[in-house]
């Protein structure tokens, strides 16, 4: 049977060489992809004398081998039927001066990544929330090759500018968290990303994060309120395109409403109570929730 289907070369360089006194680990090292799906890492190396390779392959955060290796002069060794079916599979080399007990040489990581090829940096979460005058931004990386850093860049309209540099870990396999607090007090929508930089210059950006401008929540009104039985309700200052639920305190969504331009509740049928109304603007995602007082 044929056993490779899909081979991913993920060296940048033609060897990744060490010094003479450590493993040295050479290009063709990949990991390649079975027809029934398994994984294949393949390394191949040039060293003298007894030295070792340790060799750790993690599916996502879990690792699924823990092995290393002595020098035995074939030039090759492989590891076959790795199995990862969620997450990036990813292996890390480390090279030692002798034994595998021996004093570890620095770490070479290689990544398997959903591009087919080496990635700087991959990010596992990225959020963007607003308290008052200032938005926090926080985000994790599930592993950095040769990162640099993240540029935090900001725009009121269609125009991005840096507004801060947060240094990276550099070299990760495991999960890095970051934060940047920007002082915030635009009363429109703010969108924000990160580029994130490696050490040879290229870079990739981040998914947009969008923040409503200062005191939005605080604009949305409802009218008249309480109301009437068996009236209707305006959610005065929501956006055009909102959707609006009546809801119960236990949050059981009692109505249902898309809105295009006109903003309002029929509350027909609803019994004399204290209410939500939860207003989810679709255009930036952003949630207010106002209550409802419904009498006589």
């Amino acid at each position: 049977m044929k056993k490779i289907l899909i081979t991913l070369v993920l060296f940048a360089s033609t060897t990744a060489a060490f010094s003479q006194e450590c493993f040295e680990v050479l290009q063709p090292t990949f990991i390649s992809k079975q027809l029934d799906g398994r994984y294949t890492l393949s390394i191949r190396y040039n060293t003298t004398g007894m030295k070792s390779l340790s060799v750790i392959v993690k599916c996502g955060n879990a690792v699924i081998l823990d092995s290393c290796f002595l020098n035995n002069g074939n030039g090759i060794k492989s590891y076959t039927d790795l199995v990862c079916t969620i997450g990036n599979i990813s292996a890390i080399l480390t090279p030692h001066t002798g034994s595998c007990s021996a004093a570890p040489c620095p770490s070479l990581p290689i990544i398997y990544g959903p591009e087919g090829g080496p990635t700087p940096v991959k990010l596992s979460g990225f959020s963007a929330s607003r308290t008052k005058q200032v938005v926090a931004l926080n985000w994790t990386t599930e592993f950095e090759i040769d990162a640099k850093e993240f540029n935090v860049e900001r725009a009121e309209g269609t125009e991005f500018r840096s507004i801060g540099t947060i240094a990276s870990n550099g070299n990760s396999t495991s999960t890095r968290s970051y934060s940047f607090n920007d002082k915030n007090d635009n009363i429109g929508a703010t969108y924000y990303r990160l580029k994130n930089v490696d050490l040879n210059g290229k870079f990739t950006y981040s998914a947009i994060r969008t923040v409503k401008g200062i005191g939005a929540a605080s604009d949305v009104t409802i009218f008249p309120n309480p109301a009437r039985a068996d009236s209707k309700v305006s959610v005065v200052g929501a956006t055009a395109n909102s959707s609006l639920q009546l809801l119960d305190f236990s949050g059981k969504v009692l109505k249902n409403i898309n809105s295009n331009s006109i903003n309002s509740l029929d509350l027909s049928g609803v019994k004399i109570g204290t209410y939500l109304i939860r207003i989810v603007d679709k255009s930036t995602n952003e949630v207010v929730v106002k209550k409802l007082t419904i009498s006589n």
